[in-house]
């Protein structure tokens, strides 16, 4: 019995360590208020590590306020803002293989099969969750 406890007690620990991967979520344009399914998502992730941040890659501008009222652990969120749309693939390599975040979330857009296996080496490296979000 003790152990069977053990191979259960392992096993939820490499599954609990190993929380990497990517997974796309297509919006329509027809659904112009996305962010109403969204942020109570954000604030689900938000609270699910103290000791990783949620990154969120060239996030809308959202108000504070907005966030708050959906329950999101603001001391808890990076916003990583961008100058130019070019640079979110980069950025979001960059962020989920840094190792500091939990999970990263971002609009990259039309992913190819060589940037879907970039983004998915560096949430392996960073051990950590992408969400990438494809307007349509």
């Amino acid at each position: 019995m003790n152990h069977a406890m053990n191979q259960v007690a392992y096993a939820a620990q490499q599954e609990q360590e190993a929380q990497h991967g990517l997974t796309e979520l297509v919006v329509t344009h027809e659904q112009d208020n996305y962010l109403q399914w969204l942020l109570p998502m954000v604030a689900h992730f938000s609270q699910q590590h103290s000791d990783r941040w949620l990154s969120w890659v060239g996030a809308e501008d959202i108000s504070k306020e907005t966030l708050l009222r959906y329950g999101v652990d603001i001391s808890r969120l990076r916003i990583i803002r961008l100058r130019d749309n070019s640079d979110t693939l980069w950025a979001t390599w960059e962020a989920l293989a840094a190792g500091n975040s939990h999970m990263v979330i971002s609009s990259p857009g039309v992913l190819g099969r060589q940037e879907y296996q970039q983004l998915k080496q560096a949430s392996e490296i960073g051990n950590c969750q992408g969400l990438m979000l494809r307007m349509r």
